[in-house]
């Protein structure tokens, strides 16, 4: 299925668990034609993947209050900047941005003034 999409965000150790994979040029070469591929890895960073660019953004230094959600927060940001036609280093951050603020506090979602 993931072949055959056109946006995939997928966690490295869930890539390893599904597809055997341990590094982010594995999955790429797994999925090579998926057109925005977004490889998030904890708190290293994340890397995108759109036609033959590759853009990684280190992940933010956050404490780590509540860790529920964050991924979900990573794919808001990532997927708003896509829909807003950001290119993928902006979205990147975007996506860490959402995330981080949902690591700082407890819940799954963060308060929508990021306090």
């Amino acid at each position: 299925m993931a072949r055959s999409a056109d946006v995939v965000l997928v966690g490295r150790d869930e890539a390893e668990t599904l597809w055997a994979t341990t590094t982010v040029d594995e999955i790429r070469g797994l999925l090579p034609d998926v057109a925005q591929l977004v490889v998030k890895d904890a708190e290293f960073g994340a890397t995108g993947f759109e036609a033959d660019a590759r853009s990684h953004v280190a992940s933010p230094q956050v404490e780590v209050i509540e860790p529920v959600g964050a991924g979900d927060a990573f794919a808001a940001g990532d997927l708003s900047g896509l829909l807003s036609g950001r290119s993928m280093v902006p979205r990147l951050c975007s996506g860490h941005l959402c995330a981080a603020m949902t690591l700082r506090c407890t819940g799954d979602t963060a308060p929508a003034s990021g306090s």
